[in-house]
């Protein structure tokens, strides 16, 4: 399908529901031409798109992190 910048800002729902199943939308401008496509890929769970950045650690998390003698005023 094509469309112009004009047709794009007036009927965007429309050229949406056309590249979300499946159709490439050719958008015509002066510049050049614009392509309006879905992507297919399917989005990575958080722990998926995390894995090996994410470091496992044995520390008791219910323990203070920090001793009483850290917490003194710092006046």
């Amino acid at each position: 399908m094509e469309a112009t910048v004009t047709e794009l800002l007036r009927e965007f729902p429309r050229l949406r529901r056309a590249a979300l199943a499946g159709e490439r939308v050719i958008i015509k401008s002066r510049e050049g031409d614009l392509q309006l496509t879905r992507d297919t890929t399917k989005p990575a769970s958080l722990l998926g798109a995390m894995q090996g950045q994410i470091v496992h650690s044995a520390d008791d998390i219910d323990q203070p992190s920090t001793t009483d003698a850290d917490w003194r005023a710092s006046l």
